[in-house]
């Protein structure tokens, strides 16, 4: 559970960095595989490059075009870089299976202590355009997140 302290803080935060774009030095692509996606981000830091996944799980089905509605706070406590990324992404898939909502946009932040918290920004399902499989689960083969040359990069495949 996200303790208060962090719940308000980030609800102080939450429209402003909603509103950022990400920087140059991110982005993603999904990339067709048999049966499958494969999503990959790349960002100048760990936290940049998680947003970024999630983003490119988003556009592996669903293209939102609408205001989001609904932030949901989230608080992963795995330190293990690989670790990390899988519980975010399960935590996203999650999130659509069971709130109904797709992400409209992700802000991730790490405390003192190490975890990462923030909020996925929820807009609803019946209102985004579909162009794809809802995400199923992620596949631990060809699972990967690095930093390289001052850039953090994560591949993961996705089951749909």
């Amino acid at each position: 559970m996200v303790d208060a302290n962090v719940m308000e803080r980030w609800h102080a935060d939450l429209d402003e960095r909603m509103n950022e774009r990400p920087s140059p030095a991110c982005g993603h692509r999904v990339v067709p595989h048999t049966a499958d996606v494969i999503i990959e981000a790349w960002g100048s830091s760990r936290l940049e490059c998680l947003e970024e996944a999630v983003r490119a799980l988003v556009d592996s089905f669903a293209r939102v075009a609408v205001a989001a509605t609904k932030p949901v706070p989230i608080e992963l406590d795995e330190h293990a870089d690989e670790a990390l990324l899988v519980s975010l992404l399960d935590e996203v898939i999650y999130v659509i299976d069971v709130l109904g909502g797709v992400p409209a946009n992700v802000v991730l932040d790490e405390t003192e202590d190490g975890r990462v918290v923030g909020f996925i920004d929820l807009a609803p399902l019946s209102a985004v355009e579909v162009h794809g499989s809802l995400p199923k689960g992620v596949s631990l083969s060809e699972l990967s997140i690095s930093r390289d040359d001052g850039q953090w990069r994560c591949r993961a495949t996705i089951d749909v």
